[in-house]
């Protein structure tokens, strides 16, 4: 892993996180169906936030001199040995950002409310995983 791009990457993460809570607190279904612009925020964000954490978990497997699967998804759950459980926990995310960027307004929906309720949780924690195993 390039420290500095694993730091820029970290760096990316954690601003999007704090922009997608700003963006999102308080949000209704209402006002996100009837707000294009903040539609497409929410929706960009989340997509922005899962394939920034994807690069990180490649990163992550570079360094540890692994193979870097094809699939999102086998891209975190290969990270498990390294970061631990959470890379399980972080894998479905990959269906949410393919769900999303199709654009089915009850299914982002869902999405957004995941990601608000759950889903930067378990980015924040694998965030601070990456981070210790750059420092090692």
């Amino acid at each position: 892993m390039t420290d500095q791009k694993a730091y820029s990457i970290l760096s990316f993460l954690k601003e999007e996180i704090k922009y997608f809570q700003t963006k999102s607190k308080g949000v209704t279904f209402e006002q996100f169906v009837a707000n294009k612009d903040l539609r497409k925020i929410l929706n960009a964000t989340l997509n922005e936030l899962v394939l920034a954490l994807v690069d990180l978990a490649g990163e992550c497997l570079r360094k540890t001199e692994r193979r870097v699967p094809t699939t999102y998804k086998e891209i975190l759950l290969t990270t498990k040995e390294i970061v631990g459980d959470i890379a399980v926990k972080a894998a479905p995310l990959a269906k949410l950002r393919n769900e999303t960027i199709h654009e089915y307004m009850n299914v982002n929906w869902k999405n957004i409310q995941f990601l608000r309720t759950k889903g930067l949780r378990i980015i924040k924690e694998y965030v601070s995983r990456a981070e210790g195993l750059l420092k090692n």
